[in-house]
């Protein structure tokens, strides 16, 4: 059912404080960037509530500001500036998710062919042995020749056939006690570290995730992690890799939302509590990553928003 502005307080958010001129900025700062995340961000927000009215200004809006066709194919800039020559495979994945799921939802078979067209970048530039990779240059014709495990997305992957050389990267992942070497290099078939000393668990919530949808197992080290910080209290935003101790006073909400539909009802109590204390209203402080990705876990999981 169409909602209008007043009716919805995410749409209302967006639209009055972190959208202006129609694009989404990462925070309410006149410098603050545009990014393609963003961008897929609200279009999943907006395909779960079925507002297709607003999720077609959203495709349009890729496609006159952040979409580039190349002799080569269809990319999409990771960043709105007039020299991003570069996309990321993390947003390209859910943007093109969006679009393959609203072609049906929405009847446009137009979102399916520009899907297709953003896969078949994927495929034909941004694989090194089998393996997907970061991203790709099409002024320099370049690839990374890495693979951060938390840009995998089992949908996309799915969709592209990518499940079985990912697997078993996964599989082989080196770890530091709960958690995971978050960098593959597919060229030397070796693993390395986002950082030797702390963990992002944003990036840990996301390969754990990853790992789950494409094995169909749950990591145990990890979520028995999870389940011992909660019981605790709370979980931090970042974690000594060594020791597993805090490296920082604060939470993210990320972690909370994105975790939301993987841990136990107890768990998943005692997050949304977390959840519910965080204040995310002031879009000058609070990057539209966070704000959205609790507004799409709320609407996934039917809790209710603040």
């Amino acid at each position: 059912m169409f909602m209008t502005r007043q009716q919805d307080p995410v749409i209302q958010q967006v639209e009055t404080v972190y959208m202006k001129e129609g694009l989404i900025r990462a925070y309410d700062r006149e410098e603050a960037q545009r990014l393609s995340e963003s961008l897929g961000q609200y279009m999943v927000y907006l395909l779960e509530i079925g507002d297709a009215d607003r999720f077609a200004e959203q495709v349009d809006i890729l496609r006159k500001q952040f979409l580039v066709t190349t002799e080569e194919g269809d990319f999409i800039k990771w960043e709105l500036t007039p020299k991003t020559a570069t996309n990321a495979i993390v947003d390209d994945f859910r943007i093109s998710n969006a679009l393959f799921a609203a072609a049906k939802r929405f009847d446009e078979p137009d979102y399916q062919q520009l899907s297709r067209r953003i896969d078949d970048g994927i495929v034909e530039h941004m694989k090194v042995s089998g393996v997907p990779i970061d991203f790709y240059d099409w002024n320099l014709k370049m690839q990374t020749n890495e693979l951060r495990l938390n840009y995998l997305d089992a949908t996309a992957l799915k969709r592209l056939n990518l499940v079985e050389p990912v697997q078993e990267v996964l599989q082989a992942a080196p770890r530091s006690g709960p958690f995971f070497h978050e960098i593959y290099l597919p060229e030397d078939k070796r693993y390395k570290t986002a950082d030797d000393k702390e963990v992002n668990m944003i990036d840990q919530a996301l390969i754990a995730i990853v790992s789950e949808e494409l094995t169909g197992q749950q990591d145990e080290a990890f979520y028995a992690f999870i389940d011992q910080e909660m019981k605790k209290g709370k979980l931090y935003a970042r974690y000594d890799r060594s020791t597993a101790s805090p490296r920082s006073d604060d939470e993210s909400s990320s972690v909370y939302a994105l975790l939301l539909p993987y841990v136990s009802e107890e768990v998943q109590r005692k997050m949304t509590e977390r959840l519910d204390q965080i204040d995310l209203t002031d879009a000058a402080t609070t990057h539209v990553f966070d704000y959205l990705n609790e507004a799409i876990a709320r609407v996934q999981t039917s809790m209710p928003n603040k």
